[in-house]
């Protein structure tokens, strides 16, 4: 009988243990907050209605008699920017531009900036051949080819240490501004000696020189400074980044002009029946209008750049102390940007005896050989900043500086053509405008993935120097040119 009475009281107990067991999980339960069961006290209850401080970003909330749209309800979503509101760099002001973005140091004394000068680059050796040129100029008989020849030799390497300083002064004087409008000052003055040059040549009806020394200057910029600097930072840096948005925008203005610089050359491809007479005005016609819109895109280019948004245009970079005193830098402006209107009068002048006497052709002047020396600003501005990892800087001074003469320059020649009985068209020789806008293309897809390498510099500078192999052999003046040398002398 044992065994039957000892199973009653071990199921007893069993029994007396699963209620202890409830009896523990009730107490327990009890003990959760009230979001656990449900129930809360008055105290509890008026700390819950309590703010509580969240981080990272609020949402806002719809208000009463809101519509949901926009807010993840049925209405259709709001309009969204490129940028997200936390992203976009506010807008600055007019007057904000002319501030730095960083404190400098104090600028040196008046005296050691004139040291800085004098020993600012190897280069300032060829200085001396400033005062050679206009001596040379007026002492030797300029008739005689081989005059003209030392002459244009002369004046040639006069100039690359003139746009070496002006460049120099230029830096100086960005360095106290903001860095949007520094890439600017850069690309405008940089291109003052191309200016000069051209409203030169085009008061002597040089009209080849003009034309292709603007044309060369846009590729010398695109292929060769753009290439070197993209070769010269990626041989320190394995990759460098830019700004996308930027560089997606000018690409898209360099092919705008280059689009209506094409426009009067298949005008000209498709108006065979007319009379050359006919033909002329009307070219004039479309590109004297056509230079009015331009100007107009380009004063909206720079509302877009220096107003409305800046921020796309603007980078972190380091530190850089002013080695010139302003006064300093902006005399060395003034007296670079005199000088180098002074000598390429001479070069100008010294362009068509060379071209005659030695068969050297003026669309290889005009394109690969002034645009080399006159570009050297921008050349050294923008290699030496990409050198220093700052890559923005270099593509706004090489592709800043080709959008000014694309949709400045150019154009405001053909206005002052106008306006002085110039017959300047943007009829461009048919070989020369397609090389142009190939070369864009190739720059197009070269930057599209918004980082740049030694190897796409490396093709592009390749690329300038196959253009400088054909360019020689392009006529100057074709059997079917409208608007030659000899007919602008002739009006």
């Amino acid at each position: 009988m044992a065994p039957f009475t000892a199973e009653p009281a071990s199921l007893h107990d069993a029994e007396q243990a699963s209620n202890e067991t409830a009896t523990q999980r009730s107490d327990e339960a009890a003990a959760l907050p009230a979001k656990r069961t449900g129930t809360i006290s008055l105290e509890e209850g008026r700390q819950a209605e309590k703010p509580v401080e969240k981080k990272g970003p609020i949402r806002r909330t719809m208000q009463p008699g809101e519509s949901s749209a926009g807010l993840g309800g049925n209405g259709p979503p709001r309009r969204m920017t490129a940028a997200s509101d936390q992203h976009r760099a506010p807008l600055r002001s007019f007057t904000g531009l002319f501030t730095p973005d960083k404190p400098l140091a104090p600028a040196p004394s008046h005296i050691q900036s004139i040291k800085n000068v004098i020993f600012y680059s190897p280069l300032n050796v060829l200085v001396l051949a400033i005062p050679v040129s206009w001596a040379l100029h007026f002492a030797l008989d300029q008739s005689k080819p081989s005059n003209g020849l030392v002459t244009f030799i002369i004046s040639f390497l006069a100039i690359i240490p003139l746009a070496a300083l002006l460049s120099y002064g230029t830096e100086e004087i960005s360095l106290r501004v903001g860095q949007t409008l520094g890439g600017l000052l850069n690309a405008t003055l940089g291109n003052a000696v191309e200016l000069i040059v051209a409203i030169l040549a085009l008061f002597q009806c040089q009209l080849v020189i003009t034309q292709t020394s603007l044309i060369g200057s846009i590729l010398s910029n695109i292929l060769l400074v753009l290439g070197m600097s993209f070769f010269v930072g990626g041989l320190r840096y394995s990759e460098q980044e830019f700004l996308m948005t930027a560089a997606n925008l000018n690409s898209g203005a360099l092919t705008m002009s280059v689009i209506t610089i094409l426009i009067p050359a298949g005008f000209h491809a498709t108006s065979g029946a007319l009379s050359d007479a006919l033909e002329r005005a009307d070219i004039l016609k479309v590109s004297r209008g056509a230079s009015i819109i331009l100007l107009l895109i380009y004063a909206g280019y720079l509302v877009f750049q220096l107003s409305t948004h800046t921020h796309l245009y603007e980078d972190e970079g380091e530190e850089e102390e002013v080695t010139l005193s302003l006064p300093v830098a902006v005399g060395l402006l003034v007296l670079s940007t005199v000088l180098v209107g002074v000598t390429s009068e001479w070069l100008v002048d010294s362009i068509e005896g060379v071209s005659e006497n030695y068969g050297v052709p003026k669309t290889f002047i005009g394109l690969i050989l002034l645009p080399v020396v006159s570009n050297a600003a921008e050349h050294a501005t923008a290699v030496t900043a990409s050198y220093k990892n700052k890559i923005n800087l270099a593509m706004s001074v090489a592709v800043g500086s080709s959008i000014q003469i694309a949709l400045f320059v150019l154009p405001l020649l053909v206005v002052i053509g106008w306006i002085a009985g110039k017959p300047l068209s943007l009829l461009f020789d048919p070989l020369v405008a397609i090389i142009l806008f190939l070369s864009i293309i190739l720059v197009s897809n070269a930057i599209a993935d918004g980082k740049s390498n030694y190897l796409e510099g490396w093709m592009l500078m390749n690329v300038f120097v196959i253009i400088a192999l054909a360019s020689w052999f392009i006529p100057d003046a074709p059997a079917d040119a409208l608007f030659t040398d000899e007919y602008c002398r002739s009006v």
